[in-house]
């Protein structure tokens, strides 16, 4: 099973053999610290093991009614709905409302199906807990759930009430009937809740199914998603359009006199007394290894911590609302939790120059949301430096543009540059990854630039060095078609020169590939290296056609073709007949 927990954004929650000692001792733990500490202990930790070190509290309902509404929607999603009744029969109706606010809708229309899971759940507190926090949302909206259950008629005269089976239908009062139209799972969670609406509060019975007789099914929607709307905007949820700004650019170079326009954020500012919610959304690891989260734990105390939490929190929301997550979709909240952290680490890296003391400085004077935009645009600007390289290689740029005619991990990173939200290919990391991922850190962004400094010496290159121009339309033309590389090419002019002393874009014979490899290799044991001679003729090479400005630009491109070679090259049996269909360094003709 998948949890949040402290060992990562997401914990494996199966036990190991230590695991029951392991759990006793925090328990007594828990159990010793007084109250606010222990809302602060439950921060991060996975799902299960705070729901069992709730329980096992004596003030158990104080603590789920302290919790804010989406660290509880959050709890009780990684549990499971189903294994949720437990703590949702300690929440507050008000607590309530929000889990169907943030689970229960597809964009602008209600998600029934969620709200039969939530209703199923409620119900193993009995019918009075079940009534409380279902009177507690928007008429309209139980007014939609209960028409899939229900069909109410109004009865004009009480003595022509039909003879109906009992089964179907349910008479309360002389002025409605209710015919109950479907009959699964949480069919007698339904009566129970119309019993016990009818007997505590007859207003809200007969306003209930007037709404449901009355009303019109599109009006009851965008009614209660009206309402739904407001709430989400007071807690941190904007609209669509307004979330938009989270992701919009500034200026990194003109950042701090951006942020000098605003009122300072207060750090450590609240009082003793004073309860923050442990989390609004699920916890970011202080174990992840990170400026921002090294930054969080030194440089403030518990206090601070929550506050920081609770704004990261904000942002999240705006994210979340920005990419249009699901609320409920686990997978997707963690990425969106994910981007958050990495870009406010991108963000506080890049104005601390990776020191400790000074992220924590600039943590305490920044607002996060200017931070994430912070690094946002760093990335934007990696996007556009990659566009005009892309311009310079005679071709359009358009979100995740392949080029096909360069190597990997170029080709792959240059796509994930070109994205509307820029990824980093993790190719360039050497970790073995072939996926592109956010932006985590400085370093990320410094192979980024790397890399376009490779791509971008290309044109001079081998216009200089082959009196070829790659940016014209003719040579698309020429390889379209053809799976031929630029390294390829080079290294196929390079071989040409060495064996025949022409340095000419010429396929080699199979013929030819004995004679290369022999004088471009070294003798002896296997793996072979490329022989010095080799090495020195492709430097004079180079310093007789660049110069030396050019040079030292095309030095880490050729250096990747030459490394491509002799990783092709090196197994090679010199004693036996190269088969020319696994050597992908070289053009060989047919």
């Amino acid at each position: 099973m998948i949890t949040f927990g402290r060992e990562g954004y997401f914990a494996d929650a199966d036990e190991s053999p230590d695991t029951d000692q392991m759990i006793d001792t925090r328990q007594a733990e828990f159990l010793n610290l007084p109250f606010h500490e222990k809302l602060d202990f439950l921060y991060g930790l996975p799902a299960r093991q705070k729901r069992d070190l709730i329980l096992s509290a004596p003030e158990a309902e104080r603590l789920v009614q302290s919790f804010a509404p989406e660290t509880l929607f959050y709890t009780l999603k990684e549990i499971g709905i189903a294994d949720a009744g437990d703590l949702l029969g300690l929440a507050v109706p008000e607590q309530i409302r929000w889990l169907f606010d943030l689970d229960c809708w597809d964009k602008d229309r209600p998600n029934l199906g969620r709200m039969r899971e939530w209703i199923e759940a409620m119900a193993e507190a009995g019918r009075k807990r079940l009534a409380d926090g279902l009177m507690e949302l928007d008429l309209e909206l139980v007014s939609l759930m209960m028409r899939q259950y229900i069909k109410v008629h109004r009865l004009a005269d009480p003595q022509d009430s039909p003879d109906a089976p009992s089964d179907r239908f349910v008479q309360f009062d002389e002025n409605y009937l209710i015919e109950f139209i479907r009959h699964d799972a949480i069919h007698a969670y339904i009566l129970e809740f119309l019993e016990e609406i009818f007997e505590r509060d007859y207003n809200y019975f007969t306003g209930l199914m007037d709404e449901i007789y009355w009303g019109v099914e599109a009006e009851l929607e965008e009614q209660a998603y009206q309402f739904r709307g407001a709430r989400l905007a007071d807690r941190g949820f904007p609209d669509y359009f307004e979330a938009q700004s989270v992701f919009a650019y500034l200026d990194p170079a003109k950042f701090r006199e951006i942020c000098a326009q605003y009122p300072a954020p207060i750090r450590d500012g609240v009082e003793d007394g004073e309860v923050l919610a442990p989390e609004l959304s699920p916890a970011l690891l202080e174990s992840e290894n990170s400026l921002f989260n090294a930054a969080l734990t030194a440089g403030f105390a518990a206090q601070g911590r929550r506050q920081l939490r609770s704004e990261m929190a904000l942002v999240s929301n705006q994210v979340l609302v920005a990419r249009s997550v699901d609320f409920g979709d686990l997978e997707a909240v963690r990425v969106a939790i994910e981007m958050t952290h990495n870009y406010l680490n991108l963000g506080l890296e890049h104005l601390a120059g990776g020191d400790l003391q000074s992220a924590i400085e600039e943590l305490r004077d920044t607002h996060l949301q200017m931070l994430f935009r912070l690094g946002v645009s760093l990335t934007i600007d990696l996007r556009t430096r990659t566009e005009g390289i892309v311009r310079a290689l005679g071709l359009t740029p358009g979100p995740a543009r392949e080029i096909s005619y360069l190597d990997s991990p170029l080709r792959e990173a240059i796509g994930g540059f070109l994205e509307r939200q820029p990824r980093f290919y993790g190719g360039l990391d050497r970790d073995g990854s072939v996926a592109t991922r956010d932006f985590r850190a400085m370093r990320d962004l410094h192979l980024g630039y790397a890399t376009l400094e490779q791509v971008a010496v290309v044109p001079d290159l081998f216009k200089a060095l082959l009196r070829l121009d790659v940016a014209a339309v003719g040579f698309r033309a020429q390889i379209a078609g053809y799976d031929i590389r630029l390294s390829q090419i080079l290294l196929t002019a390079l071989a040409r020169d060495l064996i025949d002393g022409r340095l000419a874009i010429e396929p080699l014979a199979t013929a030819d590939l004995a004679r290369a490899r022999a004088a471009m290799m070294t003798p002896g044991p296997r793996p072979a290296r490329l022989s010095d001679r080799f090495r020195e003729r492709v430097s004079a090479t180079v310093a007789a056609r660049l110069d030396a400005a050019l040079a030292r630009r095309s030095a880490d491109f050729i250096n990747s073709c030459l490394n491509m070679l002799e990783e092709d090259l090196a197994e090679l049996d010199p004693a036996m007949p190269i088969d020319p269909r696994f050597i992908r360094s070289l053009l060989i003709r047919k």
